[in-house]
């Protein structure tokens, strides 16, 4: 007879808070590179908030699939 109730399994809450955290730290990255690209009008500071946007979105879509 199996039993009722599992015991919860410590490394993979472990390991999904520290997704989790690296997920929210993206995202605050991401907020700030959008603060700052809005407050700039050179053209090639821009371009670069913009590049660092993309990458910290393919990273936070990473994090989000090993969830």
């Amino acid at each position: 007879m199996s039993p009722a109730y599992k015991m919860p399994d410590p490394t993979r809450w472990h390991r999904q808070a520290t997704l989790a955290e690296v997920n929210d730290a993206l995202c605050g990255a991401r907020c700030s590179a959008q603060l700052a690209g809005s407050e700039t009008d050179e053209f090639l500071v821009r371009e670069l908030l913009l590049t660092v946007i993309q990458q910290i979105d393919r990273a936070a879509a990473a994090v989000r699939r090993l969830s």
